[in-house]
């Protein structure tokens, strides 16, 4: 278990109520959000080839 969810177990046992809402919400943005080790966008890797030709077509950097 993460710590988050510690914490609402904790909640729940104080105040049922505020518990389930807090969990509630906790479950709403969880679904929307990526979690793990996939939380960063992608970003495509630059690499330099300074003697390769350039062609017709081909995405490149000026």
């Amino acid at each position: 278990m993460s710590r988050l969810t510690d914490l609402l177990a904790q909640a729940k046992t104080k105040d049922s109520q505020l518990g389930a809402d807090l969990d509630r919400e906790f479950k709403v943005l969880s679904s929307r959000l990526p979690f793990g080790l996939n939380f960063e966008r992608h970003r495509p890797e630059a690499v330099e080839l300074p003697q390769r030709p350039i062609r017709k077509g081909q995405l490149g950097r000026v």
